[in-house]
């Protein structure tokens, strides 16, 4: 009987493997990978006419996250090769190739949005109009659970009738805690007043003076600026609206005549933002503080809701030894703005108390 050669059987078994290979690759998994990419320097990518915008003393970065499906040996390979990486269920409606409309939508929201709160914060008169201000959501243990609910109408905050959420929100986070609010309320048609007492905002409520425990959503939110201003941005292939702060950091920043806020650091910054200027919880903030953390940053600003997670995986990369980029928490763009105009020892006081608390 012939033997057979060694190298015919390691040639067999190569085989067999590069066609198993071959065939994991061809089988889904319903999944996409999440990976960390290099944070995108916005220098040059926004322009603002009407005024001379200066050039930042800093760099000021806005951060995305590859998302891209996977086959099966993608999936063994990635799982085993790159702790970075994360993985999730495909969205729906995910397409074939290019960004979802629904994220090219966002983003698009997001530039107008975040034009919009700079210039405001600014003092600049931006126009917020809408077809109704209605009650998105009612915190449990606020004092507005008691009176409203989601899906109320409002038209009147003590007497001065409103058809946007922002401008309802700034006639009552303006009030003193205690203050004796009356609120006309459509509800199923029916008209209705009813009385709130503001109380104090919470720790992580930032430079608002009072609350009373609801959030306002606009039907039919227009904005319009100023008419000498015309806000350009160049987002890159970014989409979705987490780079929200960042637009908006970036656009205040150029046109402040009064203080630096980024001191020559370099700054990272991720957040979706409502139109009232708050900073909403973003997705993969792992990986974003990650990149943020491989790019040698000096600040990560991300939602407070997120602060922890990023935090988390920031320890992770960087190590004991290593020089840290330190992730700061905010829950507003005027927030975030009063954490950059803090110099580096305050900056440390913030978040050692922030860490206490």
């Amino acid at each position: 009987m012939k033997r057979i050669p060694l190298w015919v059987k390691l040639l067999a078994v190569i085989g067999v493997l590069a066609g198993a290979c071959v065939g994991l690759a061809f089988v889904p998994t319903g999944e996409v990978a999440y990976a960390p990419v290099e944070p995108i320097n916005m220098d040059g990518r926004i322009k603002v006419t009407g005024a001379a915008a200066e050039r930042l003393q800093g760099e000021l970065y806005l951060v995305g996250v590859t998302e891209r499906r996977v086959n099966l040996l993608q999936r063994l390979l990635l799982d085993v090769g790159d702790p970075k990486v994360d993985f999730g269920p495909e969205p729906p409606d995910t397409p074939a190739s290019g960004p979802a409309p629904r994220d090219v939508q966002s983003m698009d929201d997001a530039k107008r949005l975040a034009a919009a709160i700079a210039l405001d914060l600014k003092g600049e008169r931006v126009d917020w109009s809408g077809t109704s201000a209605v009650v998105a959501r009612v915190a449990a243990d606020g004092p507005a659970a008691r009176q409203l609910q989601a899906g109320d109408i409002l038209v009147s905050v003590n007497g001065v009738a409103v058809d946007n959420g922002v401008d309802a929100g700034k006639l009552i986070n303006s009030r003193p805690p205690g203050t004796q609010m009356l609120f006309g309320i459509r509800r199923a048609a029916e008209p209705l007043q009813v009385r709130i007492a503001t109380v104090a905002p919470r720790p992580t409520d930032t430079l608002i003076t009072s609350r009373v425990g609801m959030e306002l959503d606009t039907l039919g939110l227009k904005i319009t600026l100023p008419a000498n201003r015309n806000v350009e941005i160049d987002s890159g292939e970014v989409v979705g609206p987490s780079a929200g702060l960042a637009f908006a950091l970036y656009i205040f920043d150029s046109l402040e005549d009064r203080e630096d806020l980024l001191r020559g650091r370099h700054v990272v910054a991720t957040g979706s933002l409502t139109p009232n200027g708050f900073v909403q919880p973003v997705g993969r903030i792992r990986q974003k503080a990650i990149s943020a953390q491989l790019a040698n940053r000096d600040i990560f600003l991300v939602p407070a809701a997120n602060a922890a997670e990023a935090q988390e995986a920031v320890r992770a990369q960087c190590g004991e030894q290593a020089q840290c980029v330190r992730i700061v928490g905010v829950s507003s763009v005027k927030d975030a703005v009063a954490a950059l105009k803090l110099n580096d020892e305050q900056l440390g006081v913030r978040l050692a108390s922030n860490a206490a608390s």
